[in-house]
Formats: C-alpha cells, structure tokens, sequence
C-alpha cells in the first residue's frame, strides 16, 4: 500500500508541474510578435468591404489587402469609419474618414499603425480626397444653382406675362421656390467605396 500511495503521490505531482508549465508558456504562445512599420511606408492596398455613406455607420470595421509587391504584399488592414458627415442639401459634400488601425502579415505578426489614404483609384462615384485624407463624395456643382436659376427665370416670365412688373417679382419668388425644392428633394451626395477598390494609404 505504501508503495501505491508513493506512485500515486508522485503522479499527482507530475501532474501538477505540467499544468503549472503549460499555464506558464500559454500567453506567450498566444501573444502575436510585434512589428513595426517605418512611417512614410506607402502601400497600395484593396477593400475587402463595401462602404457606403448611406447604410454605413460610425464604427463600422472594415479589411483591406495589401497588393504592393514587396514585404507588405498579402498582409490584411484593418479599422474602423471614424465620422460620416452627410452634405447640406443644396451644396457641399459627404465626407467619410477612414481609420486604420492595425496590419497583420501572414505569419501572424502585427503592427498597431496610423495611416492617412493618399489616393483613391477609379472610384465609381468621382470621389475626391480632402483634408488628412478624407473621402468627399463628387459635389452638386452647378446644377443645383441652374435649376434655382431657371426656376426662378421661368417664374418671373410668366408672371409678367399675366401680371406685368409686379407679377415677374411675385413669378421669380415663386419659380426660385419651385427650383429650390426641386435641389433640394435630390437629397445628400453619397459615397459609395466598393469592395475591390484599390486606395494607397501611407503610414504617419
């Protein structure tokens, strides 16, 4: 009996020394190693996601793959849309801001970076890029002036043809009214950033 307990004592023992080890190596197998990416690093990358200012929201997350031959070429980016701000009705742009916030290579290696977008390529809707690298939707331009023009143009024609002098004023308020709803119901430019559309970000 004594010898039973002695191997049973010492199983329990063997037992405990590898639970012990194994808690001990488990978060340094589950930490990823680190990587640092120089600033000024220029990388073409491609959505994996459709983004749009219309069924997007703030905080949305986001991937993109990096197509840039070299190092970098096959990791994933990934963020975040950190602020839609819709355009006025009449004129002005939607902008969106995308945040990118970190770069997992292949390998498991990640970077926690901060990049700005420094081109956008072949966007579907005319995008431009603004401030910091800020996405603004194509603007109303000068139709939205035209059609209040030729509202109000038209309203002052008739109302001099039925009213003469006073009759055109009261024609042009209400032609400028008909044209400025008319903007106006055509709502907020969007933006619209398909899956597969190519960007490059530099890292800052």
């Amino acid at each position: 009996m004594n010898h039973v307990s002695w191997r049973f004592k010492f199983s329990r023992t063997i037992v405990t020394l590898l639970l012990l080890l194994s808690f001990i190596a488990l978060p340094g197998l589950a930490a990823p190693p680190s990587l640092t990416i120089p600033q000024d690093v220029a990388l073409r990358i491609h959505l994996d996601d459709t983004l749009t200012s219309t069924y997007s929201q703030v905080n949305d997350p986001f991937s993109a793959t990096v197509i840039t031959q070299g190092p970098y070429e096959g990791a994933r980016v990934y963020g975040h849309i950190s602020s839609i701000d819709m355009s006025g009705r009449l004129q002005g742009r939607t902008e969106m801001v995308l945040q990118f916030d970190r770069l997992i290579m292949f390998d498991g290696r990640t970077a926690r970076i901060h990049a700005e977008i420094i081109q956008l390529y072949h966007a579907p809707s005319h995008e431009t890029l603004g401030v910091e690298g800020a996405i603004l939707s194509a603007g109303k331009g000068r139709s939205a002036l035209i059609g209040t023009s030729f509202g109000a143009g038209a309203g002052a024609l008739m109302g001099a043809l039925f009213g003469g002098g006073k009759g055109a004023a009261i024609g042009s308020i209400v032609g400028g009214a008909t044209g400025l709803g008319t903007t106006a119901f055509r709502g907020a430019q969007k933006i619209t950033l398909p899956s597969n559309l190519q960007m490059t970000i530099q890292i800052t």
